[in-house]
């Protein structure tokens, strides 16, 4: 029997990085955001879907990028089937490459191992690119760190 709708735990984490011969600082926010559209289950459960902030700050302070994602953001990048039934489930550091500095993010369903991976560049000039991460899962040992449903249970 489903419950109320599900959320997410928010999180906020912030590092220090150096990227073109400069510090930065990013942080990484993802807050549940019952605004936007929940998503549902086979079971008929609700979830909530989140928005998460990417800043990118120099040493100074000033910052150099400063965007808000939803699950819309990469529309382009995922099927009709987690348009309907997956959530924005969080971006994680990667690392800087050459005049990039990359950061990997998923849509997933929730309570569930299926997802999409997606990898966002933020270029020298402050665009991003966005490209389905096509390497293999065992490659993604490494972002073990990512948050997602089963922390904090």
């Amino acid at each position: 029997m489903p419950q109320g709708p599900i959320s997410t735990d928010n999180y906020r984490e912030s590092k220090s990085f150096r990227w073109l011969d400069r510090d930065y600082v990013w942080t990484i926010e993802r807050l549940a955001d019952d605004s936007l559209p929940m998503v549902k289950d086979e079971t008929g459960q609700l979830f909530v879907d989140n928005r998460v902030h990417l800043t990118i700050s120099r040493s100074d302070g000033s910052v150099f990028f400063n965007r808000t994602f939803t699950k819309a953001s990469f529309n382009s990048y995922i099927d009709d089937d987690f348009r309907q039934t997956g959530i924005l489930e969080g971006f994680v550091f990667e690392k800087v490459e050459g005049n990039d500095v990359r950061f990997a993010c998923s849509v997933s369903k929730p309570q569930s191992d299926e997802f999409i991976p997606l990898i966002l560049a933020v270029t020298r000039s402050g665009e991003i690119a966005i490209t389905r991460d096509t390497r293999v899962d065992t490659e993604l040992e490494d972002r073990a760190d990512m948050p997602s449903d089963d922390d904090g249970v």
